[in-house]
């Protein structure tokens, strides 16, 4: 019996990040389908056969529900700087994985967008948090937060103090050039750019504000 609590606890989480998955895909459909705004966590409900409590034992509110994987984005920043190889600064590192993949936690890079059904998919994604005022207000929130993960993160890295404005104005410097990739990506989806052109255009804008940044991090961000 002692060996099979593990077991017992771990099929638990395995069953919860399933109903989650679950409730998040049908929820991405009905709002891509239906605009964010027009959906409710109750029609949500009804397409997932959970009930609303269920829903909202996993996510407080629907604009989390549209932004599930936030967590993830803001991880995969954080591991890009504290797994850097050797001889990598904090903002190499950070430059790379924001110019090298589509979204930070995806290791396929850009592949997925050379795949017509996968375009489709990102384009209508996009294209519904455009049509809802509340999701742009949302993401603003939501980089707000990770600004103050990715400065204590910077900190850490750098061997300065948790509350040195340096890290904070990197780290929002760095979410300034976050926002500006994203209007970067989100404006030539949404003109239906070809892949390969939608890349070069977030690359253009990566690559320049990161060659600013390590200039004027120079005496800071050094490599390990």
């Amino acid at each position: 019996m002692e060996g099979s609590a593990p077991t017992v606890a771990g099929l638990r989480a395995w069953k919860k990040a399933r109903t989650r998955l679950a409730i998040s895909d049908v929820a991405t459909r009905l709002f891509v389908e239906r605009g964010f705004e027009a959906v409710t966590v109750a029609d949500i409900a009804a397409a997932a056969e959970v009930s609303v409590k269920t829903i909202f034992n996993y996510f407080s509110s629907k604009e989390e529900l549209f932004f599930d994987r936030a967590d993830e984005v803001i991880a995969a920043i954080a591991e890009a700087v504290i797994d850097r190889p050797p001889g990598t600064t904090v903002l190499g590192a950070l430059h790379a994985v924001l110019a090298d993949r589509r979204v930070p936690f995806d290791p396929e890079g850009w592949r997925s967008l050379r795949d017509p059904d996968g375009y489709e998919r990102f384009r209508a994604f996009i294209a519904a948090e455009h049509a809802a005022p509340a999701l742009r207000a949302r993401r603003l929130m939501i980089a707000e937060a990770w600004t103050e993960r990715l400065a204590a993160v910077v900190a850490h890295e750098l061997g300065l103090a948790a509350d040195d404005p340096r890290a904070r104005t990197l780290a929002t410097m760095v979410l300034a050039v976050m926002g500006m990739r994203e209007r970067a990506l989100s404006a030539a989806m949404l003109e239906r750019a070809p892949a390969r052109q939608v890349e070069r255009r977030v690359r253009a804008v990566v690559d320049e504000a990161f060659g600013r940044l390590t200039a004027a991090f120079a005496d800071v961000d050094r490599v390990r």
